[in-house]
């Protein structure tokens, strides 16, 4: 059992500090007073934390670390896709910049088609070497071509807030570009992710722009890619009332929603 020995000015004191130091309320822990004290002379007391606090501690605390435990095991494999992805993309930007200080750049113009057949087989051969099996779908509309993966587990090819998706789009995009197709936008989604967070974003957006007027207070968003700022920009332009402004320096820049005074 877990016993303490505590000194001060008068008994009381000992005991708060005692409570304090094993963080326990009074009817937690067994008190024996050791020595009263006197004038020149502390008073000295003996805290035992009871057996059944002490046990639901421990077993609060190995569950605890047991769900960590949990937790990490299951963001091994994304940390690991994030390595992979990131050591993919300085490779991209180190040919990318490769070609153009050669001046070797292929100037042909490829066709839509081409462009999602490249891309597709790109992506493909990118997932393999990450061990994730993806299906990869394209979709060409006038705004650009959007890639779209789905599988079993392709949920860790998004990462936190998207980072992990948003580099592999960059790398994507870098890609193709660097093959000549220059004039279209490219997109990398998970399952639909960007379309589920916009609709989180924006639900987010009028809850937090509502909390504003009500509290009459500036609120500071999470930090957020320029996308997902975007998103929250567009969203409360039409809420009457507050007004949105990002401030902070990449890539922890943020927003804030901001009512307006009559």
């Amino acid at each position: 059992m877990k016993k303490i020995r505590v000194s001060a000015k008068s008994i009381q004191k000992a005991i708060e500090e005692g409570l304090k130091e094993l963080d326990a309320t009074q009817d937690e822990v067994d008190i024996k007073i050791i020595d009263e004290g006197g004038l020149f002379k502390k008073a000295t007391v003996e805290l035992t934390l009871d057996k059944e606090v002490e046990e639901t501690r421990q077993k609060e605390l190995e569950a605890k670390q047991e769900k960590e435990e949990k937790i990490e095991e299951v963001k091994r494999p994304t940390k690991t896709i994030e390595k992979k992805v990131k050591e993919e993309k300085q490779q991209v930007q180190k040919e990318v910049s490769k070609t153009k200080k050669e001046n070797k750049e292929d100037t042909s113009i490829i066709t839509g088609n081409n462009a999602i057949e490249f891309g597709t087989n790109f992506l493909k051969e990118l997932f393999n070497k990450m061990n994730v099996e993806a299906e990869i779908s394209a979709v060409e509309l006038e705004s650009g071509i959007t890639f779209n993966a789905s599988g079993e587990k392709v949920s860790t090819l998004i990462g936190k807030r998207g980072e992990t998706l948003n580099a592999i789009q960059d790398i994507l995009s870098n890609v193709l570009k660097n093959k000549g197709y220059r004039d279209t936008r490219f997109y990398f989604d998970v399952e639909n992710y960007k379309n589920r967070r916009e609709v989180s974003l924006v639900s987010l957006a009028e809850r937090m722009a509502s909390k504003a007027l009500k509290i009459n207070k500036p609120i500071k968003l999470e930090r957020m890619n320029a996308y997902e700022r975007k998103i929250i920009h567009s969203a409360l332009q039409s809420f009457e009332g507050v007004t949105t402004k990002s401030e902070g320096e990449e890539p922890n820049r943020y927003l804030v929603i901001i009512p307006i005074k009559d």
